[in-house]
């Protein structure tokens, strides 16, 4: 756990040092106290997230005890190191691709998924900002995963580490071309995932990959917009923008307010005269 966390905090660090020396869009009025709320909610969110997913998969090997070999899939079929690695990360990535497209035709999940949404800007400090009841859905999804796989430790902490850099880049507000154009095919990048926080609804529903953007490409919601119009389009939702609500108080309460229109999961696709792949 203290390598997720210095590996996260690394991130960070490097993820808004780029920001201040290669930004895309302009900064916002005072950063630093968006910044403060981001990360509060972020800390809540990790630790409910690594809490619950240590907790309970602590106490389910507990309760299976010698029976746990017995439903562990990777170890029974006796697939060899390299297959194993492959299928843990195309699995646990597969997985967050479904839990992602789930946040956005599933009302009740997408309550809690628009708090993430609702940030009025996008950088760094976006990736982690999630409401803790989300953050134990996705635990309690994974962990029954994790033991069905019985995949191996070391890949699911690889897998793990990589989607925490790659979500922490990918919500950069950067503009770097070059190491766009490099990566775009391999990994999900800022550009490509700052068009999944448009405010216009027909773009949230493209982009949900995490870290590789096949998934995206392959089911036919893999979309782009131009640099300029990154630059300058509306991010966020139309609802929930003053002040107070994007407050840490107000943050966690958003699922439980009305939230009007946008409560229920946008579903409209992007005009695909727009969209490239």
């Amino acid at each position: 756990m203290s390598v997720l966390l210095t590996v996260i905090v690394a991130s960070l660090t490097l993820a808004l040092l780029l920001e201040a020396r290669f930004p895309l869009r302009a900064v916002a009025d005072a950063p630093l106290r968006r910044w403060f709320t981001n990360l509060s909610l972020s800390a809540l969110s990790l630790a409910t997230s690594l809490g619950a997913t240590v907790g309970l998969y602590a106490a389910a090997r507990a309760l299976l005890g010698p029976h746990v070999a017995s439903i562990e899939l990777l170890p029974r079929i006796g697939a060899p190191a390299w297959v194993q690695w492959m299928l843990t990360f195309a699995v646990l990535d597969g997985t967050a691709y479904v839990l992602h497209r789930l946040s956005h035709s599933v009302p009740w999940l997408w309550r809690l998924h628009a708090v993430h949404h609702s940030d009025t800007e996008v950088d760094a400090t976006t990736s982690y900002r999630h409401h803790p009841l989300e953050s134990l859905f996705t635990a309690a999804v994974n962990v029954p995963l994790l033991l069905l796989l019985g995949a191996p430790v070391a890949a699911v902490l690889a897998y793990t580490l990589l989607a925490n850099v790659v979500s922490v880049f990918s919500h950069a507000n950067v503009g770097l071309s070059m190491l766009e154009h490099a990566l775009r095919h391999i990994l999900v990048t800022p550009a490509f995932h700052r068009v999944h926080h448009a405010a216009d609804r027909p773009w949230t529903d493209r982009n949900f990959a995490t870290v590789f953007p096949i998934f995206d490409r392959l089911l036919g919601t893999a979309a782009t917009l131009p640099a300029q119009v990154q630059q300058s389009m509306t991010l966020g939702l139309e609802h929930f923008r003053s002040a107070p609500q994007q407050q840490l108080g107000g943050l966690l309460a958003q699922p439980f307010v009305a939230p009007g229109e946008r409560s229920q999961p946008p579903r409209k696709r992007a005009p695909t005269a727009d969209v490239s792949t």
